[in-house]
């Protein structure tokens, strides 16, 4: 190790010796002069990566603030179709520590006795602060409402083909699609707008009704009294069969049903009400079955579509609710009708009694439900 000059450690000693004459007038200017310094920051002090080297506390934070304001006020912006959705950094929440990273400065240069910062301003050192100015994560909720606000002003919903009744007809609604937007999609554009500074497009995407018009497919529609049955098929009518419906008594309910399960060559099971009484607890399937060759289950309690035997009362109000069709028909019919579709049941002129056209009885005939 090399040994110091004497005229360095001269130098040196001198120099100690005149910091620390606290009582004499050289030592007091120096501890006024360190005293003085207080009020501002030392050489080489930075705050956030910003030089503030001998600014008082109001004119580094002014510094600081500046450059961080600038990036408060940055925007964001999330694209979708025509419309833009923007936001500052401010606006989501953002916030800083520019005051507390300015006072952090000020403590860390007024660390250790004015001996040990004015050796330092002499001849250099690590009394220079260097602080970071820290800035918090956009708000999730903030994001998440730009997102949530973009996805319902571009969402358009789509159109499910549906049939109604409309007057004594059945009319239908075609199916249209929809568009919309992915929430996820979205939120990642938004983020990478907060990473970056640059707007961010997302497309929307089509939306297919659950409900195409090819699905819809079939509907039926059932004129009681007037006793007819219309098959539809894409929107028009495709056949029309004559029916019985149910009697005074025994009306055919009105509304709005589907048809729940297809019977081929059904059994029919007494359903022990006022009127089958005396019949027997089942019929097998074959011509003469009350519910002929084929069986239409709808979701009207009890309510069937079905053939029958009694081709007299074909055009009448003559059943015990359900709905009768020549056997011929009813087998043409089956293979045209899909499990789930939509029966619409309406009433249409006037009531149509069944006349006995000569004088043997007309012979009683039952159906599932009805007769």
């Amino acid at each position: 190790m090399r040994t110091p000059r004497p005229a360095a450690l001269a130098v040196t000693a001198g120099v100690i010796a005149l910091v620390v004459a606290l009582p004499t007038g050289v030592g007091f200017a120096a501890y006024k002069h360190d005293q003085s310094s207080l009020r501002s920051l030392p050489k080489n002090t930075t705050i956030g990566g910003l030089d503030v080297s001998h600014l008082d506390k109001a004119a580094a934070l002014a510094r600081v603030r500046a450059t961080v304001d600038a990036q408060l006020n940055k925007q964001v912006a999330l694209v979708v179709g025509s419309r833009t959705y923007t936001a500052t950094m401010r606006q989501l929440g953002v916030r800083d520590n520019a005051t507390k990273a300015v006072d952090t400065a000020f403590e860390a240069s007024r660390r250790g006795s004015w001996v040990s910062r004015s050796w330092h301003r002499i001849f250099g050192g690590h009394s220079h602060p260097t602080v970071e100015v820290a800035l918090t994560q956009p708000s999730k909720t903030r994001l998440q409402e730009i997102v949530d606000r973009a996805v319902k002003e571009n969402t358009v919903k789509a159109v499910d083909a549906s049939a109604y009744l409309s007057g004594s007809y059945v009319s239908f609604t075609k199916a249209k699609n929809g568009v919309g937007l992915d929430k996820t999609a979205a939120m990642a554009a938004l983020v990478r707008s907060v990473r970056d500074g640059r707007p961010h497009e997302v497309g929307l995407k089509v939306v297919k009704p659950a409900v195409t018009d090819e699905s819809l497919g079939t509907v039926i529609l059932v004129h009681a009294n007037a006793n007819k049955l219309y098959v539809y098929k894409n929107g028009v009518i495709a056949r029309t069969f004559g029916v019985a419906t149910g009697t005074n008594q025994y009306p055919t309910p009105t509304g709005h049903f589907e048809v729940t399960q297809k019977r081929f060559m059904p059994t029919w099971y007494n359903p022990h009400s006022e009127w089958s009484k005396s019949e027997p607890e089942t019929i097998a399937p074959g011509p003469h079955n009350p519910l002929g060759l084929r069986a239409l289950n709808i979701s009207a309690p009890g309510i069937r579509i079905h053939g029958s035997p009694a081709d007299y009362s074909i055009g009448y109000n003559a059943s015990h609710g359900c709905i009768r069709m020549h056997n011929s028909d009813v087998v043409q019919l089956f293979p045209m009708i899909p499990t789930g579709t939509q029966v619409f049941i309406t009433r249409v002129g006037p009531y149509r009694a069944l006349v006995k056209k000569t004088t043997k009885p007309v012979p009683p005939v039952v159906d599932a439900n009805g007769g």
